[in-house]
């Protein structure tokens, strides 16, 4: 079972690299030759983020384990530093050119599914990891909606529900696990909850004062960490603002 886990891996892995490869075919005036796989990474390793590239499809993430710093390439995925991270298998590429951040990696190990742990996970599911400061602003919540403060202080009540909510975006990050993600606030809050996460197709900026509506889902769980309480999803972004 192990041998079998380790292959659909490594089968991953050469893909991303075939989708890289490929981009680099179309750069003028570069070799077109791949980087040949060189070692198999065994199993269990636990690592400690400390950079995060994010490009268009994949991940960066220079880590340390033990004594040991390299670099990690995944599938994207929205991890940050600071996070500790567990994978099992991974590939290595030795002279590695990543076109999409024109960049090359002496050594990188392509690895297939990371999940994650430790402080970093305790904070995502309380919704609090990738927050910004709570902000001093009143605003005012949309005719029909709720307020920050009512959405949470009564989140089994709209379980499943579709809501609207206006707030300030205090934090967009784009095409992430196929959707864009938005941290809203409007001055309210329950307890220690004043940050609500979105995902969206929409495209929005930091400080934009909108209106989302969307289907409240609880106690969501994304994998690699990420954990919410509560989260706002599928939202579409109203014209009135």
């Amino acid at each position: 079972m192990r041998f079998k886990i380790f292959v659909i891996t490594m089968m991953a892995v050469m893909m991303i690299v075939a989708c890289d490869s490929k981009e680099r075919v179309k750069a003028p005036g570069h070799n077109p030759q791949a980087a040949a796989p060189q070692q198999a990474m065994g199993n269990a390793h636990t690592v400690l983020v400390k950079e995060v590239i994010q490009a268009k499809s994949y991940t960066y993430l220079f880590v340390t384990e033990d004594s040991q710093e390299y670099w990690i390439a995944t599938a994207k995925q929205p991890f940050d530093a600071g996070m500790t991270l567990h994978y099992d298998e991974g590939l290595e590429m030795q002279d590695f050119t990543s076109k999409e951040i024109e960049r090359t990696f002496d050594s990188i190990f392509f690895v297939g599914q990371m999940r994650g742990t430790s402080s970093a996970s305790a904070q995502a599911s309380s919704g609090k990891k990738a927050m910004e400061p709570s902000k001093d602003i009143s605003i005012e919540k949309v005719a029909g909606g709720v307020s920050i403060q009512e959405l949470y202080a009564n989140k089994a009540d709209y379980d499943g529900k579709v809501v609207s909510v206006r707030g300030q975006v205090t934090k967009f990050n784009a095409g992430i696990m196929g959707r864009n993600w938005v941290h809203l606030q409007d001055g309210t809050k329950s307890g220690d909850a004043f940050d609500l996460t979105i995902t969206t197709q929409a495209v929005v900026s930091k400080d934009d004062v909108v209106v989302f509506s969307g289907k409240v889902a609880l106690n969501k769980d994304f994998g690699a960490g990420y954990k919410y309480d509560l989260i706002m999803e599928e939202a579409d972004l109203s014209a009135e603002s």
